[in-house]
């Protein structure tokens, strides 16, 4: 400690170091503590750590473009997946979606821009780690012929060398989750198509992932079968808090499991955001032709218009509204966003845009 120095009148002489010295001392006056106390530095509070995760997929500016191809397969995207988020990814043939799923899964890597996953950049470093913590639910199911239904689930188990106990044990355990513990010595010949999905889902996450990715999970089945696997991966979903990525070119897919949407088309992301939120005002012409390829055929008057609007119900106040427009409801699907109607009402009523 060196402290200041006293010369005549008062006077304070603070020598080197005395200015990180303020500690009162016995004999310090008090013009020598105001002197002290006006050269004290800036107390620094040490920074509060961010305890929020990062995003589970951050895309930064990402494109790819396979040799031979005269434009990108995606071209400067940007897109972040919120942890325990149900984010479907939609958009006609030829939008992306097949590049978007094999850059996740770690099968393929950017040209240009780069892909956080859980706030670490992908690559080859990383890379391994990160598929260890993806599931994967692919459109064809995927199963080998020659496996029954429990070595299917164990296969990823086999080669991470888990012993055999063990990994019958989780096989087992996950058939019984999904519905299927008695078809555990059956061959994938026997099953169903919706069967054989379930299968696949049980050998996504018998492995304990905390990212899903299901690539046209159930394009390949009938509505009824989809939505028992829909069901399933929604339910699944919440009880082990999984960040769930549904790659899909059916609408109705999106509607019924999602919180967020993404929007591609020729590679571009063109729109996203919540779910309700882009469903009920879609600002892309993209967005509006994928939710127009509903609309019914149904004869209208030479002074009508037809329209979809997504509303949250069909309460008093839209009918009455309805009823002063001189419109009629042609068409009504529910989903977990409310409703998609579609309203057959003079162009020029004055109602049309509220209910717009």
């Amino acid at each position: 400690m060196i402290p200041g120095r006293r010369t005549g009148k008062g006077r304070v002489h603070l020598t080197a170091g005395s200015a990180h010295d303020c500690r009162p001392l016995p004999k310090r006056t008090a013009q020598e503590g105001d002197v002290c106390r006006s050269l004290r530095l800036p107390h620094r509070r040490s920074p509060v750590p961010d305890l929020t995760p990062p995003d589970v997929l951050d895309f930064q500016n990402v494109s790819k473009t396979y040799p031979g191809q005269p434009r990108p397969a995606l071209n400067d995207l940007t897109l972040r997946v919120p942890r325990g988020s149900r984010t479907g990814v939609i958009g006609r043939s030829g939008a992306g979606k097949s590049t978007l799923v094999r850059l996740i899964s770690g099968l393929e890597t950017p040209d240009a821009g780069r892909l956080l996953v859980r706030g670490d950049a992908l690559g080859p470093a990383t890379r391994a780690a990160h598929q260890a913590r993806t599931g994967l639910v692919f459109q064809q199911f995927n199963l080998l012929a020659q496996r029954t239904v429990l070595r299917n689930v164990t296969l990823p188990l086999e080669l991470r060398g888990v012993p055999r106990a063990r990994r019958d044990a989780l096989a087992r355990e996950h058939l019984d989750l999904v519905g299927l513990g008695e078809y555990a010595g059956r061959y994938p010949a026997q099953l169903s198509g919706g069967q054989k999905q379930r299968v696949g889902i049980a050998r996504a996450l018998v492995t304990a992932p905390d990212l899903l990715l299901a690539d046209e999970a159930t394009s390949a089945l009938d509505p009824e079968t989809s939505a028992g696997i829909l069901n399933l991966l929604l339910d699944l979903q919440r009880e082990r808090d999984l960040t769930l990525v549904i790659v899909t070119h059916q609408l109705e897919v999106v509607r019924a499991v999602t919180t967020h949407v993404a929007v591609l088309d020729a590679g571009q992301l063109v729109e996203t955001g919540e779910t309700a939120a882009v469903l009920r005002a879609p600002r892309h012409a993209a967005t509006r032709a994928l939710l127009d390829a509903h609309r019914p055929q149904v004869p209208l008057a030479p002074d009508e218009t037809l329209r979809r609007v997504t509303l949250p119900d069909l309460n008093p106040d839209t009918l009455a509204a309805l009823a002063r427009a001189g419109a009629r409801i042609v068409q009504a699907e529910p989903h977990p966003q409310g409703l998609d109607v579609w309203i057959a009402a003079p162009a020029a009523s004055p109602e049309w845009a509220v209910l717009a």
